[in-house]
C-alpha cells in the first residue's frame, strides 16, 4: 500500500512540475528566435515575438521576396548564437549575445506568463552602440567561455 501512495506522489508531483514549467526562459526564446532569424525562417522566428516583432518578419520575408538581400544564404548553415545572458527585470529581459563573432542584443517581454522578442522598428535590435568593452559582467562571462 505504501508503494502505491507514493507511486501516486510522484506521479502527482511529475504533473505538477510540468504545469509550472508552461513557458521558456528568455534565453531559449532568444536562441531559438535568432537561429530561425538567421535561417531565414521568418514565420518560424515569428512565433516568438510580439505583434510588432511579426510584422517586422513579415518585411523582412517581403523584402527578401522582392530580391533584397537575404538574412541567410541557403548554402551555408548559419552559426548558432553563443554566450546568451539575460538581464530580467520583471516582465522585461534584455538578452545579449554573440552572432558570428559579434556581439548583439534583443528585447524581450513576458506577455501571459510567455517571454516575446519585442522588436520596434526603430530600434529593432536593440541598443547596438553600446560599448560592451565596458560591461566587466558580460566581459566576464566571455572570457570564461574562451578557456
Amino acid at each position: 500500500m505504501k508503494s502505491v501512495k507514493f507511486l501516486f506522489i510522484a506521479v502527482a508531483m511529475l504533473f505538477a512540475f510540468q504545469a509550472c514549467k508552461t513557458t521558456d526562459g528568455p534565453e531559449a526564446v532568444t536562441e531559438k528566435f535568432m537561429n530561425h532569424l538567421m535561417a531565414g525562417e521568418y514565420a518560424k522566428a515569428s512565433e516568438y515575438g510580439t505583434e510588432s516583432t511579426k510584422q517586422m518578419m513579415q518585411m523582412f520575408e517581403a523584402l527578401e521576396s522582392l530580391g533584397g538581400e537575404r538574412m541567410a544564404d541557403a548554402d551555408v548553415k548559419p552559426e548558432k548564437i553563443k554566450n546568451v545572458n539575460c538581464d530580467v527585470d520583471g516582465d522585461t529581459a534584455i538578452c545579449r549575445f554573440e552572432e558570428e563573432g559579434e556581439m548583439a542584443e534583443l528585447n524581450l517581454v513576458r506577455v501571459d506568463g510567455k517571454w516575446l522578442v519585442d522588436m520596434k522598428k526603430e530600434n529593432p535590435f536593440g541598443d547596438m552602440d553600446m560599448d560592451w568593452e565596458e560591461d566587466a559582467e558580460w566581459e566576464d562571462i566571455v572570457i570564461e567561455e574562451e578557456n
